[in-house]
């Protein structure tokens, strides 16, 4: 039986406005401690982040914008992640409205008999959300990153998720080059793109980044991975 990897930013849902409140977090935090960060230097410092395949692009501008004091970059990433901890929960729910395929893509696939397994950089409150959609009621695995203690693109993340199951029977859809597509590939994986969000204009350095399908648009996703695994079994 095949297994399916699935993320959730940009794949069930759009990331686009919490990477916004991300940024913004960043350029508060910082300037909050006498650091002028404008919002084009923290853009230009996001672009390069996604550019050198950041495994956390928010993570390498907060680095890059402290100039090297680690402590300065401790204090605004926990500045950011409170930020976050204190999103009003209707907030949230706004900017994790699913995509209008997302259910038929989930329950497609489940349908097809295939095993569903969440692999996503994320939150606890992300499985909550999946919960409270209807999404999470398909998946076999659903564990984020936060409840994993691991993160992608480290080996070890895939390896929980897939919990001994062979990655040549394996397919995984995600949305960045870095995080989903090589370390998926260099196990052995299929992989599928969307090619949107804040990752969008990454292109494939080598073979071992280059996606075996690429989409543009969620609603091209299930049939894109039915394609994939009818090639896989």
């Amino acid at each position: 039986m095949t297994r399916v990897l699935i993320d959730i930013g940009n794949i069930l849902w759009c990331d686009d406005r919490g990477d916004a409140f991300t940024l913004a977090g960043i350029g508060e935090a910082l300037r909050e401690r006498g650091i002028a960060a404008t919002p084009e230097a923290i853009a230009r410092e996001q672009a390069a982040a996604v550019e050198d395949r950041a495994p956390s692009a928010w993570r390498r501008v907060i680095e890059r914008l402290a100039g090297g004091d680690e402590s300065l970059a401790a204090e605004v990433r926990d500045a950011v992640l409170a930020r976050w901890r204190a999103l009003a929960l209707d907030r949230y729910r706004a900017w994790t409205e699913p995509f209008p395929t997302s259910a038929a893509l989930v329950e497609g696939l489940a349908a097809d008999g295939h095993r569903l397994l969440l692999a996503s950089n994320n939150e606890e409150r992300a499985l909550r959300r999946l919960d409270e959609l209807g999404l999470l009621e398909p998946f076999e695995r659903r564990e984020v990153s936060e409840t994993l203690g691991v993160a992608k693109p480290d080996p070890r993340f895939f390896a929980a998720v897939l919990a001994g199951a062979d990655p040549a029977r394996s397919l995984m859809i995600g949305d960045r080059l870095g995080n989903d597509i090589a370390p998926a590939k260099a196990l052995g994986m299929r992989t599928l793109r969307l090619r949107i969000g804040s990752h969008t204009a990454q292109e494939p350095r080598s073979e071992k980044e280059r996606p075996d399908l690429t989409v543009e648009d969620p609603a091209e996703l299930l049939e894109a991975a039915r394609s994939l695994l009818s090639r896989a079994s």
